[in-house]
């Protein structure tokens, strides 16, 4: 019977597995060791953005998302009001 197969699927199980562990830090965390796995990949991130023009898109991306993530939750908290008062119109007209 060949291993061959055995080792492949467990060798690609190992990547999945290390790739998830990977994309699971987050280079925001407080107290990220710099030899943490993905470590050097973040301060080498923010290098880069340190390193950026103004203008570059990235740092303006990076400089506008906060604000879309307010202005989006303050869309859905209007929509939840007026869905909930459009129920209640509705079951108000209901006979």
């Amino acid at each position: 019977m060949s291993r061959k197969p055995i080792v492949v699927v467990l060798g690609c199980a190992a990547l999945v597995a290390g790739g998830y562990l990977l994309n699971r830090t987050s280079c925001h965390q407080r107290g990220r060791r710099q030899d943490a796995p993905g470590g050097m990949r973040c301060s080498m991130m923010a290098r880069m953005m340190r390193a950026m023009p103004e203008d570059s898109p990235p740092k303006v991306i990076s400089s506008v998302m906060p604000r879309l993530q307010e202005q989006n939750e303050e869309i859905l908290t209007l929509l939840r009001e007026q869905n909930a008062l459009l129920r209640t119109t509705q079951q108000n007209q209901v006979p």
